[in-house]
Order: C-alpha cells, then structure tokens, then sequence
C-alpha cells in the first residue's frame, strides 16, 4: 500500500503522458504510486518501460476499445493502492509540494485538501489560443500560503443558484488536481457503485465529494501545474471546438441508453455538460431537495448569450420550465456585471507580482521549476 497515488488517465497523447509521469518519479519518494491508465489505440507499454526501466512506483495499465471518459476515470481509480488519490491530466504536472498537502490531509485528518489552480501552462503550439505563447507560456496567478475551512454544503448552494457554473471557484472537494482520502472514494462507490458518473467525470466527482466528505480545506496556492496542450479539452474549449448538436457531443462514446437531465437545454457545450453531470450526480444520491434548486433560467440566459446560433432551443427549454425572459435576463445581467466589478476591483489592489507571466517555456518540468522558485521565494518574503 503506497501513502499516495497520482493517477493519470491518457489517450493517444503518449509524448504528454511520459513527462507528467516524470513529473512525479522526479520526486523520489517511494510512498508515492504514479498510475497510468491508457485507453490510447495501441499499447505504449514498451514505451513506458523504455522510458522508466527502474520506476517500482510506476503502474501501467492498458485499455483498448471504446471506452468513455467516466470508465477511463473509474479503471485509473480502480489501479491505484495509496490512502490518498490525486489525478491529473496527462499534460499536467505536479510540484513538489504536493507530499506536504497530502501530510496536511493525513495529519490534520481531512478528507479533501482543495489546492490553488493558479499555476497554467500552455504546451507549445503552432496556432496557441494567447497571443505570443508559440514557444510555451506559464501564468502564475495570486499564490498565497493560507489554508483555510470549507463548508461543502453552502458551496453546493452557491453552485446550484450559479446554475452548474464555475464550479472551481466554490472550492468543491475534487480529486481532479486536488487531494482526496481512499475512503471518500470509497464512499461514492459504495453509494452508487461507481467512482464516476454522468458525462464530466471532474464535476460529478466534485459534487459527489461534496455530499461525503466532512472536512475539508483549500489551499491558496498550487501543488500541481495545469497543462493545455494543443489538443487538450481545454484549448478546444478556448477556440470553441466544445459546441455543437447534443448528438455531436464525444462524452456520448461508450455510453448506452444515457438520459440527460431536462433542467438543461439539450446543446453540446462546457456549460451544458457541466449542469448536466452535477445534477446527474445529485441524483445518484438521491439529493432532489437541492437539485430543485438549480438555477434553470441563469444556465439558459447563460448559453443564450454565448451560443445564439441555438436560440431555439433555449427559448423552448425555458418555454417548458416557465422561466420568464426578463427577471431572469436582469438576473443575468447582474450576475455578469457583480463578477466584472469584482475581477475590476481585483485588477485595481492588484499588487506587482500578484500575476507573473513567462514566455519561452519549453515543456511541462520548466514550468514546474519556475513555478516552484517561485512559491519558495514568496515563502522567504512573508
């Protein structure tokens, strides 16, 4: 039994997959497990084992065929032995810093530790989504050294008034660049009897967690570095590859028979999949009270305004739950400009070094070395 596991789910981006697994054997710490669950269209075993021949900590395992990106999720959790779970993408990264979160988590017994997501990464790339980031290109975004408590239950009502929007800023418990105890998972399983559900396994996961756990805290700064590389989720999302027909959508593959929540508008998009898989979550386990609270009409005016190209569907999705046009619209609108006013008054006592942008980032470990320098160089001026 291993202390920790970082698990990593990949497919088909092997190049990306072997260096976040360097990211972790380059902490050298044999109570840490590195598991890979590949699902890519042939087996990259020799590859891994060309690459780490003498890695004990290294487990590989090997899933070909069609399988979703919730049962890609659950197998990696399944392959892992440590008391605690981390999982990251396979163009991410993590820092070193990271075996004092899961020593927080075990000493202080907490059941989620929730760190920063505030160091990001963007591979090289022939066509980058920011400008000048050709070369590579890491932000570094408000880093503190507080931890503090969170209240699960008012960060799901937060989420549910916020119609299944932004859920990363609630701080909700997740294993997905965060740390979660065995038990937690376990949990969840023995609940529904999956790790995973619905269509986003990182949201359902993260209001799963939220209904099991009991204490957890945040963090104000990073243990791992979130990677984009070209042909991640994220920068699709960016150049706006994530839209489409709800039939056009890829998180369908592997699924049979799937039924789709009908408090959200039926249009493939981030927003959608997102209030579809908390909802499918909260119904796993049986908390309609709280689901009845989702905000229907902000999600609709929400995708209205970003996607009028299916302002059909929309208006006929609030046609059928009633929502009146204008109270939610003025809703809208004033939910959209208090978040301009708050990111406004961020950008005014805003401090130099607060934000910190490098270009000329070859690959993922610089980026963790310069992320790394500096959270210690903050350290030494507090």
């Amino acid at each position: 039994m291993f202390d920790f596991s970082v698990i990593i789910p990949t497919k088909n981006r092997i190049s990306y997959c072997l260096e976040a697994v360097q990211s972790v054997l380059d902490l050298r710490d044999d109570r840490i497990q590195v598991v890979v669950q590949d699902n890519s269209d042939a087996s990259n075993e020799e590859r891994f084992h060309a690459r780490f021949p003498d890695a004990p900590g290294l487990k590989y395992h090997y899933h070909g065929g069609t399988l979703s990106f919730v049962d890609n999720f659950s197998e990696a959790v399944e392959q892992a032995d440590g008391q605690y779970l981390c999982m990251i993408g396979d163009d991410d990264g993590v820092l070193p810093n990271i075996l004092q979160a899961v020593e927080l988590a075990r000493t202080q017994h907490y059941d989620a530790v929730v760190p920063g997501l505030n160091a990001v990464y963007c591979w090289p790339s022939e066509h980058p989504f920011i400008r000048d980031a050709e070369n590579g290109y890491l932000v570094l975004s408000y880093i503190g050294r507080g931890i503090h408590g969170v209240s699960c239950s008012d960060a799901l009502q937060k989420l549910m008034k916020n119609g299944a929007q932004d859920y990363q800023s609630l701080f909700l418990p997740r294993i997905y660049h965060g740390i979660v105890s065995r038990e937690m998972m376990q949990r969840i399983y023995n609940k529904t009897g999956r790790y995973f559900d619905g269509l986003s396994p990182d949201i359902y996961n993260a209001v799963a967690l939220s209904l099991v756990c009991d204490r957890v805290c945040r963090l104000d700064y990073p243990i791992t570095v979130s990677g984009i590389c070209p042909r991640s989720g994220s920068s699709d999302s960016a150049t706006g590859k994530h839209t489409g027909k709800l039939s056009e959508a890829p998180h369908f593959n592997g699924h049979q028979d799937y039924t789709w929540s009908e408090k959200v508008p039926e249009i493939y998009s981030v927003e959608s999949i997102w209030a579809d898989s908390a909802l499918c979550a909260l119904e796993k386990f049986g908390a309609g009270q709280l689901a009845d609270r989702f905000n229907v009409g902000y999600l609709d005016q929400l995708c209205l305004k970003k996607y009028p190209q299916f302002r059909e569907e929309i208006r006929a999705h609030r046609k059928r739950h009633g929502v009146p046009a204008l109270p939610s619209g003025a809703c809208f609108t004033w939910r959209k400009t208090k978040a301009w006013l708050c990111r406004a008054f961020r950008r005014a006592v805003r401090r130099p070094g607060d934000v910190r942008k490098y270009y000329q980032v070859p690959d993922i470990r610089a980026a963790i070395q310069i992320t790394q320098k500096a959270i210690c160089q903050d350290e030494n001026h507090r």
